[in-house]
């Protein structure tokens, strides 16, 4: 039977955690370089989706300003992590997206890319990834909620955490306002002790 978490039907306007992590659970990111050159291949791809390919060995000095004819709004980020051997995305895919634009296309081009340069750098060989992403439908706001608390939970300096926080400038691609307008006091939710009879809301959001 097909795993759930491996449907690519994604729809407008949903939202989905997606995640993936090393093939074997060995480390993703090695050092603090790597975690820049994916979330700049992740901002790139969110921005350009139909633009050429991320180059990772001639970075431009500023990808993220808006070109026209190449930026189309198909898939917006609401949260993230970075971990040493995983990631998670919070991801809303918009009424403008394509097969050539949706979610699917940005995680194989960024999973692709990324792949690419740890292979160029570490000279690996073999898949970086365990197997492909996986996505899990957020199919209630109270969800949406929680999994924006499960994402911000864990403690790592490469996520959107401290943007939520007004800790860092927001940037134009990251869209935590779907979040913040559910919960005012934001950081006392993420931080406070986890009841038991909200565990369910996030059981299905581990990589285990």
């Amino acid at each position: 039977m097909p795993s759930k978490y491996y449907h690519r039907n994604f729809k407008p306007q949903y939202f989905y955690h997606i995640f993936n992590r090393g093939a074997y659970k060995n480390k993703v990111f090695l050092d603090k370089k790597d975690y820049q050159v994916f979330t700049e291949i992740l901002i790139y791809y969110l921005t350009f989706p139909t633009a050429k390919h991320f180059s990772y060995k001639n970075r431009a000095i500023n990808p993220y300003v808006k070109v026209p004819n190449l930026n189309i709004d198909s898939v917006y980020l609401v949260s993230y992590c970075l971990m040493p051997n995983h990631f998670h995305l919070l991801l809303k895919q918009l009424p403008l997206a394509t097969k050539q634009t949706d979610i699917s296309n940005l995680m194989r081009r960024l999973s692709i890319t990324y792949a690419m340069y740890f292979q160029y750098k570490y000279k690996h060989t073999g898949s970086l990834f365990e197997s492909k992403f996986k996505s899990v439908t957020v199919d209630s706001t109270e969800q949406l909620l929680y999994l924006s608390r499960y994402i911000h939970q864990h403690q790592t300096p490469y996520s959107s955490y401290p943007t939520y926080l007004n800790k860092i400038k927001l940037p134009n691609w990251l869209h935590p306002e779907y979040i913040l307008k559910l919960q005012k006091n934001y950081q006392q939710f993420v931080e406070s002790p986890i009841k038991e009879t909200n565990t369910k809301k996030i059981e299905s959001l581990t990589l285990d």
